[in-house]
Protein backbone atom coordinates (compact mmCIF):
# COMPACT_ATOMS: atom_id res chain seq x y z
CA UNK A 1 0.00 0.00 0.00
CA UNK A 2 1.55 3.18 -0.89
CA UNK A 3 0.52 7.03 0.51
CA UNK A 4 -0.04 9.17 -2.49
CA UNK A 5 2.56 12.21 -3.16
CA UNK A 6 0.67 15.41 -2.84
CA UNK A 7 4.37 17.58 -3.25
CA UNK A 8 -7.09 18.90 -32.97
CA UNK A 9 -7.97 15.94 -33.62
CA UNK A 10 -9.89 13.47 -35.99
CA UNK A 11 -9.32 11.75 -39.23
CA UNK A 12 -10.95 13.28 -41.88
CA UNK A 13 -12.13 10.45 -44.51
CA UNK A 14 -12.85 12.32 -46.62
CA UNK A 15 -9.78 14.05 -47.45
CA UNK A 16 -8.10 11.10 -47.42
CA UNK A 17 -7.78 10.26 -43.20
CA UNK A 18 -4.49 11.38 -43.19
CA UNK A 19 -4.59 15.35 -41.70
CA UNK A 20 -6.93 17.95 -39.91
CA UNK A 21 -6.88 21.07 -39.07
CA UNK A 22 -4.74 22.68 -37.04
CA UNK A 23 -5.59 24.00 -33.34
CA UNK A 24 -4.91 27.51 -32.55
CA UNK A 25 -1.31 27.27 -30.41
CA UNK A 26 1.42 24.49 -30.28
CA UNK A 27 0.12 23.95 -26.88
CA UNK A 28 1.20 20.10 -27.43
CA UNK A 29 2.72 18.40 -29.61
CA UNK A 30 1.41 14.56 -31.12
CA UNK A 31 3.82 12.15 -30.60
CA UNK A 32 3.79 8.67 -32.04
CA UNK A 33 3.79 6.07 -28.70
CA UNK A 34 5.48 2.63 -30.82
CA UNK A 35 8.12 5.12 -32.75
CA UNK A 36 8.19 7.91 -31.12
CA UNK A 37 7.75 10.35 -34.03
CA UNK A 38 6.46 13.83 -33.25
CA UNK A 39 4.33 16.22 -35.00
CA UNK A 40 2.80 19.83 -34.44
CA UNK A 41 -0.98 20.10 -33.11
CA UNK A 42 -1.64 20.03 -37.36
CA UNK A 43 -1.21 16.53 -36.35
CA UNK A 44 -1.84 13.67 -38.44
CA UNK A 45 -3.76 11.33 -36.97
CA UNK A 46 -1.76 7.92 -37.12
CA UNK A 47 2.08 8.32 -37.19
CA UNK A 48 3.60 8.24 -40.94
CA UNK A 49 6.11 6.08 -40.01
CA UNK A 50 4.47 3.19 -38.40
CA UNK A 51 0.88 3.74 -38.13
CA UNK A 52 0.74 3.84 -34.92
CA UNK A 53 -1.49 5.80 -32.44
CA UNK A 54 -0.81 9.26 -31.86
CA UNK A 55 -0.64 11.12 -28.21
CA UNK A 56 -1.03 14.65 -26.66
CA UNK A 57 2.27 15.19 -25.03
CA UNK A 58 2.34 18.46 -22.70
CA UNK A 59 5.27 20.62 -21.08
CA UNK A 60 4.99 19.75 -17.81
CA UNK A 61 7.08 21.68 -16.39
CA UNK A 62 4.01 24.76 -17.39
CA UNK A 63 0.94 22.63 -15.98
CA UNK A 64 -0.81 23.98 -13.16
CA UNK A 65 -3.77 21.76 -11.49
CA UNK A 66 -6.55 24.61 -11.40
CA UNK A 67 -9.20 25.00 -8.46
CA UNK A 68 -12.26 24.34 -10.09
CA UNK A 69 -15.25 22.44 -9.89
CA UNK A 70 -15.02 21.66 -13.85
CA UNK A 71 -13.18 18.96 -14.63
CA UNK A 72 -12.01 19.91 -17.98
CA UNK A 73 -10.85 23.58 -16.47
CA UNK A 74 -9.32 21.80 -13.13
CA UNK A 75 -7.05 20.20 -16.03
CA UNK A 76 -6.86 22.22 -18.74
CA UNK A 77 -3.73 22.44 -19.21
CA UNK A 78 -3.27 18.65 -19.46
CA UNK A 79 -6.00 18.65 -22.33
CA UNK A 80 -5.46 19.37 -25.90
CA UNK A 81 -7.47 22.58 -26.01
CA UNK A 82 -6.25 26.25 -26.29
CA UNK A 83 -9.19 28.42 -25.45
CA UNK A 84 -11.26 27.78 -22.25
CA UNK A 85 -14.35 28.83 -23.70
CA UNK A 86 -14.21 26.44 -25.87
CA UNK A 87 -15.34 24.48 -23.23
CA UNK A 88 -19.04 23.70 -22.61
CA UNK A 89 -19.73 23.39 -19.31
CA UNK A 90 -22.00 20.78 -17.56
CA UNK A 91 -21.02 18.38 -20.78
CA UNK A 92 -19.54 15.99 -18.02
CA UNK A 93 -19.16 16.63 -14.07
CA UNK A 94 -16.91 15.25 -10.81
CA UNK A 95 -17.83 11.86 -10.10
CA UNK A 96 -16.79 10.16 -6.16
CA UNK A 97 -14.18 8.22 -5.60
CA UNK A 98 -14.78 6.81 -2.59
CA UNK A 99 -13.42 4.01 -0.09
CA UNK A 100 -15.86 0.45 -0.32
CA UNK A 101 -15.31 -0.60 3.16
CA UNK A 102 -18.46 -3.14 2.71
CA UNK A 103 -17.23 -4.61 -0.41
CA UNK A 104 -14.06 -4.73 1.27
CA UNK A 105 -14.52 -6.61 4.34
CA UNK A 106 -16.41 -9.43 2.06
CA UNK A 107 -13.80 -9.80 -0.32
CA UNK A 108 -10.78 -9.51 1.59
CA UNK A 109 -9.57 -5.82 0.58
CA UNK A 110 -9.56 -3.67 3.10
CA UNK A 111 -8.28 -0.30 0.56
CA UNK A 112 -10.74 -0.82 -2.54
CA UNK A 113 -12.56 2.34 -3.92
CA UNK A 114 -14.78 2.41 -6.54
CA UNK A 115 -14.82 5.60 -9.51
CA UNK A 116 -18.55 5.90 -10.23
CA UNK A 117 -18.75 7.41 -13.25
CA UNK A 118 -22.67 6.23 -13.51
CA UNK A 119 -23.11 9.55 -11.92
CA UNK A 120 -22.25 11.16 -15.46
CA UNK A 121 -25.34 13.07 -16.95
CA UNK A 122 -25.88 10.64 -19.45
CA UNK A 123 -24.59 7.56 -17.00
CA UNK A 124 -21.91 6.69 -18.19
CA UNK A 125 -17.83 8.04 -18.61
CA UNK A 126 -18.55 9.12 -22.21
CA UNK A 127 -19.82 12.34 -21.30
CA UNK A 128 -15.73 12.45 -20.46
CA UNK A 129 -14.92 11.78 -23.84
CA UNK A 130 -17.96 14.25 -25.33
CA UNK A 131 -16.52 17.51 -23.43
CA UNK A 132 -13.27 17.22 -24.91
CA UNK A 133 -14.36 16.08 -28.17
CA UNK A 134 -16.56 18.78 -28.96
CA UNK A 135 -14.12 21.51 -27.21
CA UNK A 136 -11.74 20.35 -29.58
CA UNK A 137 -13.97 20.28 -32.76
CA UNK A 138 -14.85 23.69 -31.94
CA UNK A 139 -11.09 25.13 -32.41
CA UNK A 140 -10.37 23.11 -35.37
CA UNK A 141 -13.29 24.71 -37.31
CA UNK A 142 -15.44 21.27 -37.32
CA UNK A 143 -19.08 21.41 -37.38
CA UNK A 144 -20.51 18.61 -38.47
CA UNK A 145 -19.15 15.19 -37.54
CA UNK A 146 -19.88 11.30 -38.55
CA UNK A 147 -19.84 8.67 -35.54
CA UNK A 148 -20.54 5.21 -33.99
CA UNK A 149 -21.23 3.21 -31.26
CA UNK A 150 -22.80 0.33 -29.08
CA UNK A 151 -25.03 2.98 -27.14
CA UNK A 152 -22.98 5.12 -24.87
CA UNK A 153 -20.61 7.14 -26.68
CA UNK A 154 -22.99 8.03 -29.46
CA UNK A 155 -25.36 9.40 -26.33
CA UNK A 156 -23.21 11.22 -24.60
CA UNK A 157 -21.97 12.64 -27.69
CA UNK A 158 -25.53 13.45 -29.23
CA UNK A 159 -26.32 15.38 -25.67
CA UNK A 160 -23.32 17.26 -26.18
CA UNK A 161 -24.15 18.46 -29.57
CA UNK A 162 -27.27 19.57 -28.61
CA UNK A 163 -25.44 21.74 -26.27
CA UNK A 164 -23.30 23.26 -29.00
CA UNK A 165 -25.54 25.73 -31.34
CA UNK A 166 -23.11 25.51 -33.88
CA UNK A 167 -22.41 21.38 -33.92
CA UNK A 168 -24.41 18.66 -35.74
CA UNK A 169 -23.80 15.31 -36.17
CA UNK A 170 -24.57 11.99 -37.53
CA UNK A 171 -24.29 8.50 -35.34
CA UNK A 172 -24.63 4.94 -36.41
CA UNK A 173 -25.08 1.88 -34.39
CA UNK A 174 -26.23 -1.38 -34.69
CA UNK A 175 -29.94 -2.80 -34.23
CA UNK A 176 -30.87 -3.34 -30.75
CA UNK A 177 -28.20 -0.97 -29.22
CA UNK A 178 -30.69 2.64 -30.73
CA UNK A 179 -32.47 2.74 -27.04
CA UNK A 180 -29.34 4.54 -25.54
CA UNK A 181 -29.27 7.17 -28.02
CA UNK A 182 -32.95 7.80 -28.78
CA UNK A 183 -33.75 10.06 -25.68
CA UNK A 184 -30.95 12.70 -27.84
CA UNK A 185 -32.02 12.61 -31.22
CA UNK A 186 -32.64 15.93 -32.63
CA UNK A 187 -32.38 17.83 -36.17
CA UNK A 188 -29.16 18.07 -35.30
CA UNK A 189 -28.37 14.64 -33.27
CA UNK A 190 -29.63 12.37 -36.36
CA UNK A 191 -29.41 8.38 -36.02
CA UNK A 192 -28.92 5.66 -38.05
CA UNK A 193 -29.68 2.40 -37.36
CA UNK A 194 -27.70 -0.49 -39.46
CA UNK A 195 -28.28 -4.18 -39.51
CA UNK A 196 -25.02 -6.24 -37.95
CA UNK A 197 -22.13 -5.99 -35.78
CA UNK A 198 -20.75 -2.53 -34.19
CA UNK A 199 -17.81 -3.52 -36.78
CA UNK A 200 -20.33 -3.25 -39.72
CA UNK A 201 -21.84 -0.12 -38.21
CA UNK A 202 -18.47 1.41 -38.11
CA UNK A 203 -17.95 0.70 -41.58
CA UNK A 204 -20.84 2.17 -42.87
CA UNK A 205 -20.70 5.53 -40.61
CA UNK A 206 -17.47 5.98 -42.65
CA UNK A 207 -18.74 5.32 -46.15
CA UNK A 208 -21.39 8.12 -45.25
CA UNK A 209 -19.01 10.23 -43.83
CA UNK A 210 -16.76 10.01 -47.22
CA UNK A 211 -19.74 10.14 -49.55
CA UNK A 212 -20.85 13.86 -47.70
CA UNK A 213 -17.55 15.08 -47.01
CA UNK A 214 -17.82 15.26 -43.40
CA UNK A 215 -15.40 14.74 -40.50
CA UNK A 216 -15.24 10.99 -39.43
CA UNK A 217 -14.39 11.11 -35.62
CA UNK A 218 -11.97 8.09 -35.46
CA UNK A 219 -13.03 6.05 -32.96
CA UNK A 220 -9.91 4.46 -31.29
CA UNK A 221 -7.59 6.31 -32.93
CA UNK A 222 -8.99 9.61 -32.02
CA UNK A 223 -6.53 11.19 -29.35
CA UNK A 224 -9.14 13.67 -28.35
CA UNK A 225 -11.54 11.43 -27.51
CA UNK A 226 -8.74 9.38 -25.06
CA UNK A 227 -7.95 12.99 -23.68
CA UNK A 228 -11.31 13.09 -22.27
CA UNK A 229 -11.55 9.65 -20.50
CA UNK A 230 -8.02 10.87 -19.17
CA UNK A 231 -9.62 13.52 -16.89
CA UNK A 232 -11.87 11.08 -14.80
CA UNK A 233 -8.65 9.14 -13.90
CA UNK A 234 -6.57 12.52 -13.19
CA UNK A 235 -9.93 13.23 -10.89
CA UNK A 236 -9.46 9.53 -9.49
CA UNK A 237 -6.11 9.83 -8.65
CA UNK A 238 -5.97 12.91 -7.19
CA UNK A 239 -9.12 11.99 -4.86
CA UNK A 240 -7.58 8.78 -3.53
CA UNK A 241 -5.48 9.72 -0.18
CA UNK A 242 -4.00 6.42 -1.09
CA UNK A 243 -1.81 5.89 -4.58
CA UNK A 244 -3.65 2.58 -6.53
CA UNK A 245 -1.67 -0.52 -6.79
CA UNK A 246 -4.03 -1.91 -9.00
CA UNK A 247 -6.34 -0.04 -11.44
CA UNK A 248 -9.19 -1.84 -12.95
CA UNK A 249 -11.36 -1.24 -16.12
CA UNK A 250 -13.52 -3.43 -18.59
CA UNK A 251 -12.50 -2.77 -22.35
CA UNK A 252 -13.84 -2.81 -25.57
CA UNK A 253 -11.43 -1.30 -27.64
CA UNK A 254 -9.41 -0.30 -24.67
CA UNK A 255 -9.41 3.60 -24.71
CA UNK A 256 -10.31 4.14 -21.52
CA UNK A 257 -6.56 1.75 -20.45
CA UNK A 258 -4.94 4.30 -22.74
CA UNK A 259 -6.06 7.01 -20.85
CA UNK A 260 -5.59 5.38 -16.97
CA UNK A 261 -1.51 4.79 -18.09
CA UNK A 262 -0.99 7.89 -20.23
CA UNK A 263 -2.94 10.12 -16.19
CA UNK A 264 -0.91 7.80 -14.06
CA UNK A 265 2.45 8.49 -16.25
CA UNK A 266 1.55 12.07 -16.48
CA UNK A 267 1.19 12.62 -12.65
CA UNK A 268 4.20 10.53 -12.25
CA UNK A 269 5.92 13.21 -14.04
CA UNK A 270 4.30 15.59 -12.04
CA UNK A 271 5.45 14.68 -8.40
CA UNK A 272 1.74 13.81 -7.47
CA UNK A 273 2.01 9.86 -7.71
CA UNK A 274 5.25 7.92 -6.90
CA UNK A 275 4.62 4.96 -8.94
CA UNK A 276 2.43 3.55 -12.01
CA UNK A 277 -0.33 1.25 -11.18
CA UNK A 278 -0.50 -2.12 -12.50
CA UNK A 279 -3.26 -1.81 -14.82
CA UNK A 280 -5.70 -5.01 -14.99
CA UNK A 281 -8.19 -5.14 -18.09
CA UNK A 282 -11.36 -7.27 -18.38
CA UNK A 283 -13.58 -8.94 -21.03
CA UNK A 284 -16.65 -11.09 -20.84
CA UNK A 285 -15.73 -14.54 -21.50
CA UNK A 286 -18.05 -14.98 -24.46
CA UNK A 287 -16.36 -11.81 -26.35
CA UNK A 288 -13.03 -11.98 -25.28
CA UNK A 289 -10.22 -11.93 -27.99
CA UNK A 290 -8.17 -9.60 -26.28
CA UNK A 291 -7.69 -12.41 -22.84
CA UNK A 292 -7.30 -14.84 -25.08
CA UNK A 293 -4.50 -13.68 -27.00
CA UNK A 294 -2.81 -12.47 -23.98
CA UNK A 295 -3.43 -15.95 -22.44
CA UNK A 296 -1.77 -17.12 -25.05
CA UNK A 297 1.31 -15.15 -24.31
CA UNK A 298 0.68 -13.62 -28.07
CA UNK A 299 1.74 -9.69 -28.89
CA UNK A 300 -0.84 -9.31 -31.85
CA UNK A 301 -4.18 -11.03 -32.83
CA UNK A 302 -4.70 -12.97 -36.40
CA UNK A 303 -7.98 -13.25 -38.13
CA UNK A 304 -9.16 -16.61 -35.72
CA UNK A 305 -9.17 -14.77 -33.06
CA UNK A 306 -12.12 -12.06 -34.64
CA UNK A 307 -15.62 -13.20 -32.68
CA UNK A 308 -17.77 -13.20 -35.56
CA UNK A 309 -20.80 -12.76 -33.86
CA UNK A 310 -20.25 -11.16 -30.52
CA UNK A 311 -23.06 -12.11 -27.77
CA UNK A 312 -23.04 -11.59 -24.13
CA UNK A 313 -25.00 -9.35 -21.35
CA UNK A 314 -21.75 -7.01 -21.04
CA UNK A 315 -22.83 -4.95 -24.36
CA UNK A 316 -20.66 -2.20 -23.40
CA UNK A 317 -17.79 -4.41 -24.38
CA UNK A 318 -19.18 -6.21 -27.25
CA UNK A 319 -16.33 -5.77 -29.41
CA UNK A 320 -15.31 -9.17 -31.76
CA UNK A 321 -12.54 -7.49 -33.97
CA UNK A 322 -9.75 -6.27 -31.28
CA UNK A 323 -6.81 -6.84 -34.02
CA UNK A 324 -6.12 -2.63 -34.35
CA UNK A 325 -6.30 -2.28 -30.37
CA UNK A 326 -4.51 -5.36 -29.30
CA UNK A 327 -0.68 -4.38 -29.59
CA UNK A 328 -1.83 -1.42 -27.22
CA UNK A 329 -3.11 -2.95 -24.38
CA UNK A 330 -1.23 -6.14 -24.51
CA UNK A 331 1.83 -3.07 -24.42
CA UNK A 332 0.21 -1.46 -21.51
CA UNK A 333 -1.04 -4.70 -19.76
CA UNK A 334 3.28 -6.04 -20.10
CA UNK A 335 4.37 -2.53 -18.94
CA UNK A 336 2.61 -1.90 -16.17
CA UNK A 337 2.91 -5.62 -14.89
CA UNK A 338 -1.06 -6.30 -15.30
CA UNK A 339 -3.06 -8.40 -17.22
CA UNK A 340 -5.94 -8.90 -19.32
CA UNK A 341 -8.30 -11.24 -18.33
CA UNK A 342 -12.01 -12.73 -18.76
CA UNK A 343 -15.09 -13.53 -16.57
CA UNK A 344 -17.95 -15.61 -16.44
CA UNK A 345 -21.46 -14.48 -16.88
CA UNK A 346 -22.29 -15.93 -13.73
CA UNK A 347 -19.43 -14.14 -12.31
CA UNK A 348 -20.79 -10.61 -13.69
CA UNK A 349 -24.45 -11.22 -12.68
CA UNK A 350 -23.47 -11.97 -8.86
CA UNK A 351 -20.48 -8.66 -8.74
CA UNK A 352 -23.10 -6.88 -10.16
CA UNK A 353 -25.26 -8.12 -7.31
CA UNK A 354 -22.75 -7.11 -5.09
CA UNK A 355 -22.14 -3.93 -5.89
CA UNK A 356 -25.78 -2.82 -5.42
CA UNK A 357 -25.85 -4.53 -2.61
CA UNK A 358 -22.55 -3.50 -0.23
CA UNK A 359 -22.47 -0.01 -2.00
CA UNK A 360 -25.42 0.78 -2.94
CA UNK A 361 -24.56 1.61 -6.89
CA UNK A 362 -26.90 0.36 -10.24
CA UNK A 363 -24.62 -0.44 -12.56
CA UNK A 364 -24.25 -2.34 -15.85
CA UNK A 365 -22.66 -5.86 -16.19
CA UNK A 366 -19.52 -4.03 -17.97
CA UNK A 367 -18.77 -1.85 -14.75
CA UNK A 368 -19.57 -4.96 -12.31
CA UNK A 369 -16.72 -7.18 -14.35
CA UNK A 370 -14.33 -4.69 -12.80
CA UNK A 371 -15.00 -6.66 -9.38
CA UNK A 372 -15.61 -10.00 -11.00
CA UNK A 373 -11.91 -9.81 -11.92
CA UNK A 374 -10.78 -8.59 -8.58
CA UNK A 375 -12.18 -11.65 -7.31
CA UNK A 376 -10.77 -13.84 -9.38
CA UNK A 377 -7.34 -12.60 -9.19
CA UNK A 378 -7.63 -12.32 -5.90
CA UNK A 379 -8.55 -16.08 -5.18
CA UNK A 380 -5.43 -16.81 -7.72
CA UNK A 381 -2.90 -14.63 -5.19
CA UNK A 382 -2.14 -12.03 -8.25
CA UNK A 383 -4.02 -9.37 -5.82
CA UNK A 384 -2.63 -9.17 -1.84
CA UNK A 385 -4.91 -8.01 0.66
CA UNK A 386 -1.96 -5.24 0.86
CA UNK A 387 -2.86 -4.05 -2.52
CA UNK A 388 -4.86 -0.62 -2.97
CA UNK A 389 -7.45 -1.28 -5.81
CA UNK A 390 -9.39 1.26 -7.69
CA UNK A 391 -12.72 -0.30 -9.50
CA UNK A 392 -13.61 2.34 -12.46
CA UNK A 393 -17.41 2.08 -13.01
CA UNK A 394 -18.11 3.18 -16.12
CA UNK A 395 -21.56 2.87 -16.45
CA UNK A 396 -25.08 2.97 -15.11
CA UNK A 397 -26.78 -0.16 -14.78
CA UNK A 398 -28.68 -0.84 -18.81
CA UNK A 399 -26.35 1.45 -20.56
CA UNK A 400 -24.51 0.40 -23.74
CA UNK A 401 -20.85 0.95 -24.86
Amino acid sequence: MKQASRCGAVQDTANGGDEVPTTKTAKFQLECGFCGWRTTPSATYRCPSCDGALEARYDLDTVTIHSSGIPEIKYFDLLPITDRESIASGTSITTPTRHAKTLGARIGLPQIWIKDESQQPTGSTKDRLAACLLAVFAELGVTHFVSSSTGNTARALARAVNMAPNMRADFFCARGFEGAVLPFVSERSRLTVTDGTYAQASSTAQIFAAENDLTWDGGFFNWARREGLKVGYLEAFDQMPLEPDVVVQAISSGMGMMAARKASEELQALGRMNALPRLLMVQQRSCAPMAKGWSDGRNALSPADVVTEPSGIATAILLGDATPYYPYMHSIARKSGGAIVDVSEDELRDAQRVLHEDEGVEVCFSSAATLAAVRQERELGRISEDDTVLLTLTGAAGSHG
